[in-house]
Parts: structure tokens; C-alpha cells; sequence
């Protein structure tokens, strides 16, 4: 009887583990591609990589890279519109959406390397401290905006090592794991530097915009926002 009892005890005790599994292993839907040039792949936790197409859907956990001349736009069920760069990575690692309590929620996103460009959507609106990008050198905390991260992964002759973060509307924080922090207003770019040297301050706001960073054109506000419609994947 005791052998019986404890072989039902452990199956009761397997099936709780597997439905468990299964919760967890639930991918929780972020939005969609609008838009897929070139070479777009999608990894997900325990899967293969796959390539993106446009309609295809994107969940937490996923991890976006483009390569050379590619990009990918990619829009949440928020509103929230992102435009990944050519030879870029991110990973979406938290989303949470109740329009149902008042547009409540959090979206985290890690850019692991190239640029992003962000337009937030109903959870940066009403929740903006629940919104922000991360890199592997700061955390760009948003206040409703329209800006772009770019991640330069080695100091060059004209380039330093760092994170840059420009803002074409609105206004973003820059916010380091020492405690440092540095508002970036309308129009500015900040940079936080991988290596500074010494007197160096690790938190800029620079007097120019890196010709690196875009603007304009496709990704422009007002067709980011507005007209996503009119985005027209080219033929392959």
C-alpha cells in the first residue's frame, strides 16, 4: 500500500511539473512585423532560428537580428513601433498589456548590438517608468517619446565605445548600474561611455548628432505612428 501511495504521489507530483512547464513554455505575444528587408531571423528560447516575415508574430523571449542591409519593423499590440537597423540584435525580454486597467503593463527590451528606433505606444504613455531599453552599458528609462539607441561595441577613430541615445520627441533618462543618471531632451544625444578615460565623465550629452544616427525618411514620426499602412515591403 505504502509502494501504491507513493508511485501516486510522485505521478500527482510529475503532472504538476509538466503543467507547470507548460505555463511557463507559453510564449506571451509583443505584436508583429510591418516590415521585413533583407535578412531577418528570429530566435526563440529552445527553438531553431527561423526568418521573419512580415505578419509573423514576435513574444517575449524572442530574439530579433538583422543582417547587413536588412531591417525589421516590428509593431506591439500597445501601439509601440520599433524599427531595428541593418546588423543589429534585440531581444524582447518583458511584456505585460491590460487596456482593460487603464493601459497598465511594462515593455523591456534589450539591444544587444546595432540600432533601434522606438516610438512609444499606450504603456509609455501611461506608465512610462515601465518602459525602457536596455544595452549592455546603461538603461534608457522613457517619458512618451520618440527616440533611437545605437550600440557602438568598440572605440574607432571617430567612435567611441558606448551607448548613444538620441531623442527625436519627447525625452529619455539615461541611467547607469553606479547610480548615475542623465536626461536627454528634445533634439539631444546622450552617450554612455563603456570606457572612459581618466576625468572623463562616463554620462554625456553631446553637441551633435552622430551622423550615425537616422532620421527621416521611412521611419520618419508621423509614418511610425500614423501610417503604417503605407510601409511596403520590397519585392525579394
Amino acid at each position: 500500500m505504502t509502494t501504491f501511495l507513493s508511485a501516486r504521489k510522485l505521478a500527482l507530483f510529475l503532472a504538476l511539473q509538466l503543467a507547470g512547464f507548460g505555463c511557463f513554455a507559453q510564449a506571451v505575444p509583443v505584436g508583429s512585423f510591418d516590415r521585413v528587408v533583407g535578412q531577418v531571423s528570429v530566435q526563440t528560447p529552445g527553438g531553431p532560428s527561423r526568418l521573419a516575415n512580415r505578419g509573423d508574430a514576435v513574444a517575449v523571449g524572442d530574439v530579433v537580428a538583422t543582417d547587413d542591409a536588412s531591417e525589421a519593423g516590428i509593431t506591439a499590440s500597445d501601439g509601440t513601433r520599433m524599427m531595428l537597423r541593418a546588423k543589429s540584435r534585440l531581444e524582447v525580454t518583458d511584456y505585460r498589456f491590460e487596456p482593460a486597467n487603464n493601459n497598465a503593463g511594462a515593455f523591456v527590451t534589450n539591444l544587444l548590438r546595432g540600432g533601434l528606433r522606438m516610438v512609444t505606444g499606450l504603456i509609455g504613455k501611461a506608465q512610462p517608468r515601465n518602459q525602457r531599453v536596455t544595452t549592455n552599458t546603461a538603461t534608457i528609462g522613457i517619458r512618451g517619446t520618440d527616440f533611437e539607441v545605437v550600440v557602438i561595441d568598440a572605440d574607432a577613430a571617430d567612435l567611441r565605445e558606448g551607448t548613444y541615445d538620441h531623442v527625436f520627441d519627447g525625452a529619455t533618462n539615461i541611467s547607469l548600474a553606479t547610480g548615475e543618471t542623465l536626461d536627454v531632451p528634445k533634439d539631444k544625444t546622450g552617450l554612455a561611455l563603456a570606457n572612459p578615460r581618466p576625468g572623463e565623465a562616463r554620462l554625456q550629452l553631446l553637441d551633435t548628432r552622430p551622423a550615425f544616427i537616422r532620421g527621416g525618411g521611412f521611419d520618419a514620426m508621423q509614418l511610425l505612428q500614423t501610417r503604417p499602412q503605407m510601409i511596403i515591403r520590397p519585392a525579394r
